[in-house]
This record gives C-alpha cells, sequence and structure tokens, in this order.
C-alpha cells in the first residue's frame, strides 16, 4: 500500500507498509529502505532522504534520514499523537512537520533539532499535505481538510486561501511554482 511519493534526480520513491521502494519502472521496484511501521511521507533533499515514520504499536511518530546509500543516518522523534495522515517536506535546511494538536508546524533541522514552532491556525482534523514552492523558500501549501493554503514560513500568516475544491487531499508544487491537488472523490473543479 502506497502512502507517499517523491521523485529526485531521475528516481522514484514510494513510502508504504514497511519502507520505501524505488520504482525502476513499468510496475517493477525494489524495497530499499526497511522499516517495521508505515512511512507516512518520504522526501528526498541533496540526495539524503528523510521519511515521517508512524508505528502503529507505540503509536509513535519519527524522522529517520538515510543517505544516498539507504543507510540510516540519524533519527528523532515528532511529538503528536493519534494516527493521523500526515506528512513531512524539507525546504532549504529545514524539515517541516505538521502538528495538529497544538495547531503549528514545527520547522526542525536537518539535523533534527527544533528551531520553532509556526502558527498554522488552519490544521484540523485528520488529513494535512504539505508542499513547498521553489522560487518563494519562505511560503509553504497546507492542504487540510477542505482548504489549500499559503503560509508564510517566517510569520505563520496565511498569504493565500481557497476552498472551492471538493475534498482536496495532497498537494504539490512543479518548478514553475504551480499548485497541483489532489482531490478525493467525484469533482469537476481541478
Amino acid at each position: 500500500m502506497s502512502l507517499s511519493v517523491t521523485q529526485y534526480d531521475g528516481q522514484v520513491y514510494v513510502g508504504g507498509i514497511g519502507g520505501v521502494d524505488r520504482v525502476r519502472g513499468h510496475g517493477r521496484s525494489s524495497r530499499v529502505i526497511s522499516v517495521d511501521s508505515r512511512v507516512r511521507s518520504v522526501s528526498v533533499h541533496g540526495g539524503v532522504i528523510y521519511t515521517l515514520v508512524y508505528n502503529i504499536i507505540d503509536s509513535d511518530w519519527s524522522v529517520r534520514v538515510y543517505d544516498s546509500k539507504y543507510q540510516l543516518m540519524q533519527s528523532w522523534r515528532h511529538n503528536e499523537d493519534g494516527h493521523r495522515i500526515n506528512q513531512l517536506v524539507v525546504r532549504k535546511d529545514s524539515v517541516l512537520v505538521p502538528d495538529r494538536d497544538s495547531k503549528t508546524i514545527t520547522e526542525y533541522s536537518l539535523t533534527g533539532e527544533v528551531e520553532g514552532r509556526i502558527p498554522c491556525p488552519v490544521l484540523r482534523d485528520d488529513y494535512t499535505w504539505l508542499c513547498t514552492m521553489s522560487s518563494c523558500r519562505d511560503a509553504v501549501i497546507v492542504s487540510c481538510d477542505d482548504m489549500v493554503s499559503c503560509i508564510d514560513v517566517s510569520t505563520g500568516d496565511c498569504v493565500w486561501s481557497t476552498v472551492n475544491l471538493e475534498k482536496p487531499r495532497a498537494v504539490c508544487c512543479d518548478d514553475a511554482d504551480r499548485v497541483y491537488v489532489a482531490v478525493g472523490g467525484y469533482s469537476d473543479t481541478i
């Protein structure tokens, strides 16, 4: 079962139950990272693989970081309770992970030190997806429930927001800073 996907340097990585697979094309893939949990999110930055792992037995979230040879380099715990759908995103020199309970996005250094908490009042309920825009490094796009918003990371202010989509689920941004939204359910709006 696939839970997240990312692309880096011509390679496609899929996070899911039991680890991360590298897709080799035409339905072929190989497991490159094995975990005893669920990889809810995978992101590659500078050749380093960042994963957000949910351990269902302990209800525990952790960020695990792997080198280009798929060896664990470091890990740290992310404090959020509950079995919710969650995603991390890597931007510049930090890792961002939403925390719906405190309505903040926790900003970690690339080595796991907490650098700050960004107020994000739009966070709520179960579905939260993030992406970053390449030209606007101080912004993060947040999809949560029925809303897609652009949040200024330095202040936590909402730059723009839309609720005109039916059941937005996942978001991603391309190199031209276009925002793509996957909708869950039938919708005439893309």
